[in-house]
């Protein structure tokens, strides 16, 4: 996966772009074959650049509503326009099923819309909205189907109704009676017998959506939560609760790592839960100078359960952190700026007792490289470069420090040593693509970026039900028209680029016309 961009942006064999001079016309009859007449240019359509999606979003003040479209075919015309239809703007309400007594008004219930199946796997729209103390709430939902989750203010279950159609709304929500649910009791105790006070606990499905309220295991170590109607079993994930904050709760057994377990509705959980251990050390450079403010990741390995810990170095570049013992990935990384050292790589070791392990961090990779395009060779100085270390088992990503390219091509950058997600942007006059390439900075000289050949992407943003748009159609000013390609995988978008449109609703965007990888 982590090649993905680069075969599908500088894998392939690039074709020199098509030099030709614009050719005026009112008609696609006074064009070539295969080009197409747009606000008086015959334009030409991609050369290799097939199927793409396409998101329009229009601006935050606009009457329409967000749209995605898949399969748009950019070998068969570059002239491509989008209607945008106005939001569901609707009300709804959240009450709960009290039998004879009628339904009751559930107030401070979240309602989260999830876009389903989206055209652009990855660019995944959410709406949400809040219960009043009526029960009531609204929501502005764009046209399409979306998925719904309701999660009560209490210990009940989260609800999953069927599935929103715009088309025809229903967002009227009744919650399960309490008599209806499944009531699931246990303890949670170590593998002595003892309990295990003040764990969190929370009941999940196979596919890890949770099935109940998070719940707290009490004094002796006993646990209830409230599940939906008609389940026989679940996956319980104890570990530590969870503050106000959204962060891990001190406790008194500490640490305590996840667990996810089956369990049967008769039975508790029972946890191995290895003893403490504490790991120390220090973080240095190559020269043994000490790093201070260097945060010390260690992530438990192929272990029943998961624990998660870090620590930030003394000015001295000592640390300390507390452990279960384990196998564990550990990684040091020290400041992003320039003159802080590189992160030290991952490393796995075992902790099985209280251990030291000291780290050394190289300096950070200064290199150059140079940017080109087929038909001009290296390029002018302005194009904004930017490189993002590509995330390891520890650490997310993290961007180097870079320069624009001189007017000599050239750019330069100080970077952590490791595979990055290159990115070029050139400047608006050039009327070039950007380009995304992937590699690893280790090598010296960089590799050569090579810009892909242009293809200019246009059409006309519209309000209606569908394309094409009409002179009469209202004119969708100030959107924003952005192209994907999916991955060899299918499951991700690789952002082509982008467009605002003007005031009467046409965009140009400029895209690579490079091939896409196959399936």
């Amino acid at each position: 996966m982590k090649r993905a961009l680069l075969l599908l942006l500088c894998g392939c064999s690039l074709r020199a772009p098509r030099v030709t001079e614009s050719q005026p016309c009112s008609s696609d009859s006074q064009c070539q074959h295969g080009y197409v007449c747009f606000l008086g240019e015959c334009r030409q359509p991609a050369s290799n650049l097939s199927v793409v999606a396409v998101e329009v979003r229009p601006a935050d003040n606009s009457p329409y509503g967000t749209m995605q479209q898949g399969k748009i075919d950019l070998h068969a015309s570059a002239v491509n326009d989008f209607a945008l239809q106005a939001p569901l703007s609707a009300a709804g309400g959240v009450t709960q099923d009290q039998g004879a007594a009628g339904p009751v008004a559930v107030p401070g219930a979240t309602v989260i819309f999830t876009g389903h199946a989206p055209a652009i796997p990855d660019r995944v729209e959410q709406v949400s909205a809040l219960s009043d103390s009526s029960g009531g709430f609204t929501a502005r939902l764009p046209q399409g189907t979306w998925d719904v989750l309701v999660t009560p203010p209490s210990q009940l279950p989260p609800y999953r109704p069927a599935p929103l159609d715009t088309t025809a709304p229903v967002l009227s929500y009744v919650l399960p009676n309490v008599s209806s649910l499944v009531k699931a009791t246990g303890a949670v105790t170590s593998q002595d017998g003892g309990p295990l006070p003040g764990a969190g606990v929370t009941a999940v499905d196979g596919t890890g959506a949770q099935l109940s309220a998070p719940a707290l295991s009490q004094a002796d170590g006993g646990y209830s939560l409230l599940l939906p109607p008609g389940t026989t079993s679940y996956l319980v994930q104890v570990g530590p609760p969870e503050d106000l904050d959204g962060g891990q709760a001190a406790l008194a057994l500490d640490p305590l790592p996840v667990f996810d377990e089956l369990v049967p509705l008769s039975s508790g959980v029972s946890v191995i839960l290895t003893p403490e251990v504490t790991l120390t050390g220090h973080v240095k450079d190559t020269t043994g100078a000490p790093v201070s403010a260097a945060r010390v990741y260690a992530r438990s390995y192929q272990e029943p359960w998961t624990l998660s810990r870090s620590a930030i170095s003394a000015d001295d570049g000592s640390y300390s952190m507390t452990l279960r013992a384990g196998i564990y990935q550990v990684e040091a990384a020290p400041s992003t700026d320039a003159t802080a050292p590189g992160v030290s790589g991952e490393e796995t070791i075992p902790i099985l007792s209280d251990a030291t392990h000291d780290f050394t961090c190289p300096p950070k990779i200064q290199r150059q490289g140079y940017v080109v395009t087929q038909t001009v060779g290296v390029v002018a100085a302005g194009y904004q470069v930017t490189a993002t270390r590509m995330a390891d088992d520890l650490l997310t990503t993290r961007t180097a420090i870079t320069t624009p390219t001189d007017s000599s091509g050239v750019y330069h950058l100080v970077a952590d040593p490791g595979l990055y997600r290159i990115e070029v942007v050139p400047p608006a006059q050039a009327q070039l693509p950007r380009k995304i390439v992937q590699f690893d900075i280790d090598a010296d000289p960089l590799p050569t970026i090579e810009i892909s050949p242009p293809l200019v992407a246009v059409g006309t943003i519209c309000g209606r039900k569908a394309p094409p748009c009409t002179s009469s159609d209202p004119q969708v000013a100030g959107a924003t028209v952005s192209f994907y390609s999916l991955d060899a995988s299918g499951a991700h978008g690789i952002f082509l680029g982008s467009a605002l449109t003007d005031a009467k609703g046409h965009y140009s965007a400029v895209l690579p016309d490079v091939a896409q990888p196959g399936p």
